[in-house]
């Protein structure tokens, strides 16, 4: 049973291309009777077997009327569906471990409610309940890193009798980025400063700047021996040079120690621009693929640089 719904998860996916805006027509509906459709089948053919055996006028009517509510019931359920038009875009930008939103647009062209369903294929919940055109929010969870495509789209509607189910797939081109989690960093760099100031030096040069916890990887010549003979635990001592007349304080890649996982390294890096942007503070990001400016109070540069590091595009 799970290879058989595996495979149909992939056929899907295959048949599905991401399209901007999509247009429910009659070759894109499908169309399959629900429980109790199913039942009500089974029962007008014991009533039709019955009938047969007895020569029950009663029972041939019964049973032509349910296949009747059948066949009218499959009218019904594909006209919730036909010429029904989606379009999609990401809300905002979020952090990894946060809800992210994509915003749905359906319409359609006469004025008659309708009766629509709306979630995610690999998903159970129902997200959206629809009666009129409008927006619809539909929450998707972003629990890592990176670009965080929109997900196929399900869907459907039982009405007007829940006999028969009208459904579709759709996959809408509309993506959103992760930024890292943030994730707090005891050691202080260059851009912090006394009493909300950044600190007019840069990390790297010649002057004792202070200390922090000494991690693995880093030179044993960082260690202050002193320290550790006091308080028992290690330290390794930073330094820093003056920052050049109007230059920025900086965040490095190269700050952390090389055998630190990347995406602790991110993390560590977004809590730093989050903070110098709470203080009011302008900063340069230095990463592997390049330098990012960020001015003061905007840290949308730097954390787009950090969400998009080693990752290629989705497809939005």
């Amino acid at each position: 049973m799970w290879r058989w719904r595996k495979a149909l998860q992939q056929w899907v996916l295959r048949h599905t291309p991401r399209e901007a805006q999509a247009r429910l027509t009659q070759r894109r509906i499908y169309l399959l009777p629900t429980r109790f459709g199913a039942i009500m089948l089974v029962v007008a053919l014991a009533v039709w077997v019955g009938a047969l055996n007895y020569a029950v006028s009663l029972a041939y009517v019964l049973s032509f009327w349910i296949v009747a509510l059948m066949l009218l019931s499959v009218l019904l359920a594909y006209r919730q569906l036909a010429g029904l038009q989606l379009q999609a875009r990401a809300v905002a930008n979020v952090f990894a471990g946060d809800e992210a939103r994509f915003l749905v647009h359906l319409q359609w062209a006469d004025t008659q409610p309708r009766r629509l369903r709306l979630r995610w294929y690999e998903g159970d919940t129902v997200l959206a309940e629809s009666t009129a055109p409008g927006d619809y929010a539909l929450p998707l969870a972003a629990p890592y890193r990176g670009q965080l495509a929109m997900p196929v789209l399900r869907v459907w509607s039982e009405a007007p009798l829940g006999l028969v189910r009208a459904f579709s797939h759709v996959r809408l081109q509309a993506a959103l980025w992760v930024y890292p989690q943030p994730l707090a960093d005891p050691r202080e760099l260059a851009w912090q400063g006394g009493e909300g100031e950044a600190a007019a030096t840069e990390p790297g040069g010649d002057e004792f700047a202070g200390l922090a916890p000494w991690q693995a990887g880093q030179s044993l010549h960082r260690i202050a021996w002193r320290v550790y003979a006091r308080r028992g635990s290690l330290a390794a001592r930073e330094f820093a040079s003056p920052a050049a007349a109007g230059g920025l304080p900086s965040l490095s890649w190269d700050d952390y120690a090389a055998n630190m996982p990347p995406e602790q390294r991110l993390s560590h890096l977004c809590w730093h621009v989050l903070q110098a942007t709470r203080a009011g503070a302008g900063l340069r990001l230095l990463l592997p693929q390049g330098e990012y400016h960020v001015d003061a109070g905007d840290s949308e540069p730097a954390l787009l640089a950090l969400a998009r590091f080693g990752v290629h595009d989705a497809g939005g």
